[in-house]
Order: C-alpha cells, then sequence, then structure tokens
C-alpha cells in the first residue's frame, strides 16, 4: 500500500514546490546541460552538483516524455525557483528523447547563453562494459551508504568483437557531432577518469564555468565496477 501511495506522494510534493516558488522564487538564473550517455558518471556529477548551494540539476527528464511535448517539459523546468539559485540544469544522453519529438536539442541550439557540459570518458571500451553489466544486473547506481553487493560471477559478461566495435563507433560518432554542434556555445569538456582522480579540481573548473564560487562538495555515489576487467 504504502509503495502504492509513492509516486502520488511525490507528485504532490512536487506540486507543492512549484507553488512555493511561484510565489516566492524567480527566473534570475543562468541555464545549464550536461550532455552524455549512460555510464560516464553522469549521476556522480550531477549528485555533486546539487551540493552546491547555488545549483539545481535534474537527472533526465527528457528521456520519456510521457505524452507532454519537449516545450512542455523544457517550460515547465525552467520557471521560478528560489532565489538563492544561480544555476539550472539536467542531464540529456545523445539518443534522448525516447520518440519522434528531438526539439530540446533545437531549444538548447537556439540559446547561446546555456552552459553545455559534454560529459565523456576517455576509455569507450568501459563504458560499453559497464552498459552491459548494467542490462545484465538491472543495477545501473550504487552507494556507499547503501551497497548493492552484487558478487563478481553475476557481473560477467562476454562481448561480441563486431557489436563492441560498432558500439565504440556510435559514441565517438555522438561525441564528435556534439562537439561540433555546440562549438559556438559556452562549452566545457569533463571527462570521468579525470572527475574520480581529481575531483575538487574538476569541480571548480565547472564552477568556474557557470561563474559560480568554488565549493567543496561530495556525493555517496559508488563505483559500479571496482576491480579491473578480464578480457
Amino acid at each position: 500500500m504504502i509503495e502504492k501511495l509513492k509516486p502520488t506522494y511525490s507528485s504532490f510534493l512536487k506540486w507543492k514546490e512549484r507553488i512555493k516558488y511561484s510565489t516566492f522564487g524567480d527566473k534570475n538564473y543562468k541555464k545549464f546541460v550536461i550532455i552524455s550517455t549512460s555510464r560516464t558518471g553522469s549521476t556522480l556529477l550531477m549528485a555533486l552538483l546539487n551540493n552546491h548551494e547555488n545549483i539545481i540539476c535534474e537527472g533526465e527528464i527528457f528521456k520519456n516524455l510521457n505524452d507532454k511535448t519537449c516545450k512542455q517539459i523544457w517550460t515547465n523546468f525552467f520557471g521560478k525557483k528560489p532565489r538563492e539559485i544561480k544555476q539550472v540544469g539536467f542531464k540529456l544522453f545523445y539518443f534522448h528523447p525516447n520518440g519522434d519529438d528531438k526539439s530540446v536539442w533545437d531549444f538548447i541550439d537556439s540559446d547561446k547563453n546555456i552552459t553545455i557540459i559534454h560529459l565523456m570518458r576517455k576509455n569507450l571500451l568501459r563504458i560499453y562494459l559497464s552498459q552491459r553489466i548494467g542490462l545484465k544486473t538491472k543495477l545501473w547506481t550504487d552507494n556507499v551508504n547503501r551497497p548493492n553487493n552484487i558478487s563478481l560471477d553475476s557481473k560477467k559478461v562476454t562481448l561480441d568483437y563486431q557489436e563492441c566495435s560498432d558500439a565504440l563507433d556510435k559514441m565517438a560518432t555522438y561525441q564528435n557531432k556534439t562537439k561540433e554542434m555546440f562549438k559556438n556555445h559556452k562549452y566545457l569538456e569533463v571527462y570521468y577518469e579525470d572527475l574520480v582522480k581529481n575531483q575538487p579540481l574538476e569541480m571548480n573548473k565547472i564552477f568556474t564555468a557557470l561563474n559560480l564560487p568554488a565549493n567543496e562538495v561530495s556525493a555517496n555515489n559508488k563505483k559500479q565496477i571496482s576491480h579491473p576487467p578480464f578480457f
């Protein structure tokens, strides 16, 4: 019974939040978008950004439109926010939205004031491997406070050479198209490996790009693959 009520309660909280912001909030903020694909640390980056007092970062709000248009979601999301918020953004994967309405890309392209954070991973093979493991285990995130404790055997997958090669080529094409499409925007490239290696340095680069003061932020996300892959 409680599980069935959760969506209703969540909708109520969102409605209550919108009412509060429409009364006491404003639109005196800038916009940003994290463009990426799965298994590149986008959930980690989103959590870190949300740890900054001047940022609101949502997830894949354009993944499934649920009978809404991109324009409706865009207008609703970029409404009034708390007055202390200076940057508002969301994640957008290369192949989203799922469906025929892809106009969110036109909205971003036409607004040169939007900051583009292009999140990538240097090792494309690790992206594909992590995606395959996620498809097998049905687990896409992990938290240090609530570990999934999935065994190593349950994470073992077999990679087909041609499928793997095609997937890597597709990812590289997505990356190059994104770089070309947003070359006239305020554009920042962030690599997952650098974010993991030196999180404070990389986050301060992002805060600088967003014209925000540096801030010490943290997240409880945990790497899904903490062991070296076997080939």
